[in-house]
């Protein structure tokens, strides 16, 4: 692919001078029907929409050249690429946008590979014109083809969805070109065939181009498409389907055949509308070769370089009012713009989600696109930020330290740091990869003049997890958080962790005990699964397990009693798990003073684990999530231990979460 940073186009009027001609005179040839100029005239027209139009060494794809000249979209109005009325949008042809031209381009570069296309983008781009214009091409040039219109929903397909714009496309094909089809045979709103019947020997024999359109959807039926031959299929809205990598296996083989590639799939997904399948999605954006997906460069995402996605589409790019007369985008000018947007609602908005939910819906990058809003509480944007910033920086590489735990000749727990120590820095954690897991310190324990550790100044919160192996999904997640204390600063704050999953259980509990003997730090554990307490009981370490957690909050009207499990705490009801959620959002917003730039910090930038903070950006509470869950633990055994002093020293009064009034 070119370096599009240096493609600036000129006079983009020429590649779309048939529909300047319908604008002007109501049509677009003027030779009458039947006659040799009439059909050179849209013969030549049909190998454009085909082929490809190449004008002043210039090409654009038949697509494209489709587009432009033969599909009509709703417009705001603009002049040589400004914005000059925005109370109402004119049914126009569509304009030549720098982002458009780079789309064409890549999804026919990955046709002539046998590849297919996966994109994310902004809100209101105009893909859904775009795809059902696509799909109306197809069904016009190509005979006996099959296109297949899929989303999770019918709402996404008709009567106001991309099905419905692409019967739109046929329409005006029929009303004003040479190339009018016959919808005899089938002619219902899902379905669409260009076919008639001839009555030869008194029966009726099938006739015609016999291309066809269909909408299906996917909704509990992953297999919805197999069985089908498809020249192209379009997946609309790929950020709402909970099967999507299901669906997408199931039908991929209507597009193969053995190792050859005889159609092609489109996926695309919009952010601000990432719901039930935004995993899945951004599994597959990120992981192209995978999928039989075509790759580009990451030139997006921070820290990303040397790393493939699929295609992005940012808020930048055709963004309207920031064009020039030739569809070049004024990229610089739109950011700024967008930049002093998201401050001014920063400013003007005390609820984080506010912010969350704008820039989802217009993204500079893939990572924002996809952030999880409907059903995460936490300050997902903030949180996004502050990771970019990690990866931008480069600072989280120097902050932790990773190695192992071991026991001395004196019988002193000691940390060793290793070159063969990979923490888990991925999240979803890549099926295969190693996830033997590491310690990870990134403040060494604190230590008073006599050497010692003071009791109850740290605490281990642990989510376990059930089946022995290595070959599971979820992980083991251990965090070592510093409580608040007026003797060693800063803290509140994670200082160590232990990530991983090893062959055994067994393995896994031998270290986590370590890490606790480390940090001379108590566990605080989910104990509706794993093996904590068995383990705890056979190796005589129930000194290191926290006693269950009891939490009575007038001020928040909150109650979490003791279920008579002695240690460890349960999560098993929605009602627990969502006031955790609430307390883990709490403290990931308080107030931890100011930068020496000026600007405010949160108990969130004393995070320094990339995983995590995806887990935290990506969180939903039907997924699963297991270091997020280690902190919903944690928040409850934090707000339970309040009143125990470190060092009987009178706890500090700063402005967390924890300095409420409880009443215990």
């Amino acid at each position: 692919m070119p370096n599009w940073s240096l493609v600036m186009f000129i006079d983009t009027n020429k590649f779309k001078e048939q529909a300047i001609h319908y604008k002007k005179y109501g049509f677009y040839c003027g030779d009458p029907p039947g006659t040799a100029a009439y059909f050179e005239y849209w013969t030549n027209q049909l190998k454009r929409c085909r082929e490809g139009y190449t004008v002043d060494g210039d090409y654009i794809t038949g697509h494209h050249y489709f587009y432009l000249n033969f599909s009509q979209i709703k417009l705001t109005q603009t002049k040589n690429g400004k914005v000059v009325n925005v109370s109402s949008k004119v049914v126009n042809f569509p304009d030549f946008w720098d982002g458009d031209y780079k789309f064409f381009i890549a999804l026919e570069e990955a046709r002539k590979q046998g590849k297919h296309l996966i994109v994310a983008k902004a809100r209101r781009k105009g893909f859904s014109y775009k795809l059902s214009a696509i799909a109306a091409n197809t069904y016009n040039t190509v005979k006996n083809s099959y296109v297949l219109l899929a989303a999770h929903d019918k709402k996404y397909l008709y009567p106001k969805g991309i099905m419905t714009m692409t019967i739109d496309h046929m329409n005006f094909l029929n009303q004003n070109t040479g190339w009018s089809k016959r919808r005899q045979v089938v002619d219902k709103q899902n379905h669409k065939r260009a076919s008639y019947y001839e009555y030869i020997n008194g029966q009726p024999v099938e006739k015609g181009y016999k291309s066809e359109v269909e909408a299906i959807t996917f909704k509990d039926n992953p297999d919805a498409a197999r069985g089908k031959d498809a020249a192209l299929v379009i997946f609309e809205e790929c950020g709402v389907f909970d099967n999507l990598k299901d669906s997408y296996m199931a039908t991929k083989p209507s597009v193969e055949d053995g190792g050859v590639t005889t159609g092609q799939l489109i996926l695309f997904g919009t952010g601000g509308d990432m719901q039930g399948g935004t995993i899945d999605f951004e599994s597959m954006f990120y992981n192209p070769d995978t999928y039989n997906l075509y790759p580009f460069d990451n030139e997006w995402d921070e820290g990303a370089d040397g790393t493939n996605c699929g295609f992005f589409f940012p808020d930048y790019q055709n963004k309207v009012g920031y064009m020039d007369k030739d569809g070049n985008s004024l990229i610089k000018d739109a950011q700024t713009a967008e930049i002093a947007r998201r401050d001014q609602i920063k400013k003007d908005s005390k609820d984080p989600g506010v912010l969350d939910k704008h820039v989802t819906e217009y993204p500079f990058t893939p990572k924002e696109a996809f952030l999880q809003t409907a059903s995460n509480i936490f300050p997902v944007a903030m949180l996004n930020e502050w990771r970019n910033n990690l990866l931008r920086t480069g600072v989280y590489k120097n902050v932790g330290v990773h190695g192992f735990l071991y026991t001395s000749g004196t019988g002193e727990v000691k940390f060793r740091p290793s070159e063969k120590a990979y923490p888990i820095l991925k999240f979803p954690h890549d099926k295969g990869s190693n996830t033997l897991g590491c310690i990870t310190t990134y403040q060494a324990p604190y230590r008073d003049a006599n050497g010692n550790i003071p009791d109850s100044m740290y605490i281990i919160i642990h989510d376990p997890y059930a089946q022995d192996g290595g070959s599971g999904k979820s992980l083991g997640a251990a965090y070592v958080v510093k409580r608040v204390n007026p003797i060693s600063k800063p803290d509140d704050m994670i200082v160590g962790s232990y990530v991983g999953r090893p062959d055994t259980q067994d393995e896994y509990n031998y270290n986590l005990f370590l890490l606790a003997e480390y940090y001379n730090a108590k566990i605080g554990f989910e104990n509706d699964r794993g093996e904590i307490i068995p383990y705890a009981k056979r190796t005589n370490n129930l000194k290191w397990l926290l006693p269950e957690a009891e939490i009575f909050d007038k001020t928040s009207n909150v109650s979490i009693r003791k279920l008579g499990r002695t240690y460890g705490t349960s999560m098993g009801s929605k009602e627990r798990k969502g006031q955790a959620e609430i307390y883990l959002r709490d403290w990931l917003k308080t107030p931890r003073g100011t930068s020496e730039t000026g600007e405010k910090k949160l108990n969130l930038h004393y995070v320094y684990d990339i995983a995590l903070l995806d887990e935290l950006i990506k969180y939903n509470p039907k997924g699963n999530f297991d270091r997020v869950s280690a902190l919903l633990i944690g928040m409850f055994n934090l707000i339970s231990l309040y009143n125990r002093t470190v060092e009987r020293v009178q706890e500090d009064t700063s402005d967390s979460l924890f300095s409420r009034e409880l009443f215990i």
